[in-house]
């Protein structure tokens, strides 16, 4: 039970990232969880999909519906390192934070997990500026971390870009969610398409250690592949410790506002 809390004040905002996969029958219901969390929260939730592991391969199970490959670099290099897919999907890591059984989480903590969090104040603010030029694809983005707190340690910036309404088979096995055993016509949303900068980021300013009151720039730039649709993209930027893993902020926005 989780305590009536008003969930619309406060700055820090928390990372889900949904380990998932097209092959795996139970990930539809965690999906639908994140973006009830979501709504939950206040929007002080920012969802990554992460396909990656054995359900994520292309023509799971030698089935031609599943040949979409929504792997990429930084989903398969995190899930080796936090040990997602080992774990069975579905299941997520919330602001990677570790606990007593490691980074990893079933869906029915998530909420209990997300709640405190969100009490906390904000240790660095995050604005993302995004530029997209239409006529050739690419898109420039510029982040500003602004430190708030003292932070000790060494702080890590990761860039990604998620895609919406992908529309692409999914195995399900929940009739309040969709057709089952499969959904040919499932939406697909939050996906991680890629890393901007990597799997593990840039260090804040040169060396990581962060100055309260200081600001942070980074800026990249990344030409769309064509599959990626940018009315359906978010850039999602998150700082972390490199040390422990734990975000201490993140935040996005729509590629074209």
């Amino acid at each position: 039970y989780v305590e009536a809390r008003d969930y619309c004040s406060g700055n820090k905002k928390v990372l889900i990232e949904d380990y998932t996969g097209h092959g795996c029958v139970n990930c539809p219901g965690a999906a639908v969880l994140a973006h009830d969390l979501k709504e939950q929260f206040c929007e002080r939730v920012v969802i990554i999909g992460v396909h990656a592991g054995f359900f994520a391969q292309p023509d799971f199970e030698d089935n031609p519906l599943f040949a979409a490959n929504y792997t990429t670099e930084a989903g398969n290099t995190w899930d080796s390192f936090f040990g997602n897919s080992s774990m069975g999907n579905p299941n997520g890591l919330i602001d990677r934070v570790k606990g007593p059984n490691g980074y990893v989480l079933y869906p029915q903590s998530w909420a209990a997990t997300v709640d405190p969090l969100l009490m906390e104040s904000a240790k660095a603010l995050i604005t993302i500026s995004n530029d997209f030029d239409t006529d050739n694809s690419t898109l420039t983005t510029s982040i500003k971390t602004d430190v708030q707190e003292p932070m000790a340690g060494k702080y890590k910036l990761i860039v990604c870009i998620t895609q919406d309404n992908i529309i692409s088979p999914q195995k399900n096995n929940n009739p309040e969610i969709g057709p089952t055993p499969i959904d040919e016509n499932y939406v697909h949303n939050h996906v991680l398409r890629g890393s901007l900068n990597g799997a593990w980021g840039d260090f804040l300013g040169t060396s990581g250690e962060v100055v309260v009151g200081s600001v942070y720039e980074n800026s990249f730039t990344s030409t769309f592949p064509e599959d990626w649709i940018p009315k359906d993209c978010h850039v999602v930027a998150f700082v972390y410790n490199e040390e422990t893993k734990t975000v201490v902020q993140v935040e996005e926005l729509a590629v074209l506002e």
